[in-house]
């Protein structure tokens, strides 16, 4: 997502990441890191008898694995500005893969070495369905 320079990026850029698989460790380990232990994710019977039939993995543990996926190690990316219109739309199973995909939304200069980018960004399952959605921006250099 960020391999390039502010000036180098243009609205329409699209970009698709490779798939990862959300297991049971995910989300235990999520539910340790953060201290949700809420039944739906936790509690097999519990979920079993709720909405989905079965555990569903955290939406912030889901987002957080978007954010692994894309690529926003370079020397351009310089600050996360947050998420905006957030909403988780399906639940991600265990054994769900999720991919994301993004596409340059807008751009705005921020002084003579930077700018903000903001995306569309799709979090997308192995049907085709998105789980969730945001615009995300961020702060990313120009180019020494």
């Amino acid at each position: 997502m960020i391999e390039k320079p502010y000036e180098q990026i243009s609205v329409g850029d699209r970009n698709i990441t490779r798939g990862r698989t959300i297991t049971e460790a995910d989300i235990v380990q999520f539910a340790m890191l953060s201290g949700d232990w809420q039944q739906l994710h936790s509690d097999a019977e519990y979920a079993a008898a709720g909405r989905f039939g079965q555990r569903i993995a955290h939406g912030m543990l889901v987002l957080s694995i978007s954010t692994g996926l894309t690529p926003f190690v370079s020397p351009y990316t310089q600050a996360l500005y947050g998420f905006d219109r957030l909403r988780f739309l399906k639940p991600t199973f265990i054994g769900d893969t999720i991919h994301v995909e993004t596409e340059v939304a807008n751009k705005v200069d921020r002084g003579d070495d930077a700018g903000v980018v903001t995306w569309s960004h799709r979090i997308v399952n192995q049907h085709g369905e998105d789980v969730s959605v945001s615009e995300i921006k961020l702060l990313v250099a120009r180019s020494a």
